[in-house]
């Protein structure tokens, strides 16, 4: 019988601490899961209750990074309590469709979700591979660079060996690493590990940051400008005046990017972890006031139970 749950996780640690009195991610991450997903148990850890699940999954011995210790509990999830699939959600996600690409019958192990379209983010162990497609007259250079912040396990197994691979070949990526060695390397590791929404530009859904489009790196939108690269960047340029995040449309009760894509999983992905204080809250104010039109406010407050 298919057991499934939902793993979203707002743990600091000393170096971490701005989500210790969060009140709008987590929140919203988890409401919004629950609006379209009533039917799944949510495992919403927070620092008020992780003592209680180490204890009662007996882990007494953990790595101290937040990355791989939520990776340590789902693996203990699976195993002790017999999960058979179990959705990862970060903390600083909303969820706005029904993840049906992740619960429908699949042969894959693992579905990870796209990151930034970045080919230089890799490690001395693994690469993301640039492949052009040509379609309509245009060509399109994609990169399959994962990002760990959506991603859906199908198996204890495949957790196990993330874990394992995650700590031997670790690097600043953390898990993150983990799913992108395993995705380059599903061959020879015999499993299979798939992503969502690649290639994007033929995906007719986006599940991570990808639909931030030109923003999609992170801390790109500031003060109404649109970045090049990071806002403190000394060679990062302003392009627009206008945020990727504020032309969302809605229509029939579903959320799309101005490209047509429907929008079911949103990583706000702005190194909210590692901010200081008053940058965190200032990148709140923002997304509670730039980053999205008055359509798509009204469709996250009334549709997806998300407080603004």
């Amino acid at each position: 019988m298919e057991k499934i749950g939902c793993f979203i996780y707002t743990v600091s640690n000393d170096e971490m601490s701005n989500f210790k009195n969060d009140t709008f991610f987590g929140p919203n991450a988890v409401n919004s899961f629950k609006t379209y997903h009533p039917d799944i148990d949510l495992i919403y850890i927070t620092d008020d209750n992780l003592q209680e699940y180490l204890t009662e999954l007996n882990i007494t011995e953990y790595y101290d990074n937040l990355g791989i210790l939520r990776i340590h509990i789902i693996k203990e999830l699976m195993l002790q309590q017999h999960y058979t699939k179990m959705i990862m959600l970060g903390a600083d996600t909303f969820t706005c469709a029904r993840l049906d690409e992740f619960l429908e019958p699949t042969s894959s192990d693992m579905i990870c979700s796209l990151g930034p379209p970045y080919p230089f983010l890799k490690t001395e162990y693994w690469a993301p591979t640039v492949k052009s497609y040509t379609a309509n007259n245009k060509t399109y250079h994609e990169v399959d660079f994962i990002n760990a912040d959506v991603v859906c396990f199908n198996n204890s197994k495949i957790v196990e060996i993330l874990y394992e691979k995650s700590l031997e070949y670790w690097t600043d990526h953390c898990e993150q690493g983990g799913m992108n060695y395993l995705y380059q390397n599903q061959d020879s590791l015999n499993i299979k590990v798939s992503i969502v929404d690649y290639p994007y530009f033929s995906s007719k859904v986006a599940y991570n940051v990808r639909s931030k489009g030109e923003a999609s790196g992170g801390c790109q939108m500031k003060d109404g400008n649109l970045y090049s690269g990071h806002y403190n960047d000394s060679n990062s340029k302003i392009i627009s005046q206008t945020y990727p995040t504020s032309e969302y449309i809605v229509k029939n009760n579903k959320l799309y990017t101005p490209e047509g894509k429907q929008i079911k999983a949103f990583h706000y992905a702005e190194a909210l972890a590692i901010k200081t204080k008053s940058e965190y809250d200032e990148v709140i104010s923002e997304i509670k006031t730039l980053w999205f039109n008055t359509q798509t406010k009204e469709f996250l407050i009334n549709k997806c139970n998300c407080k603004f």
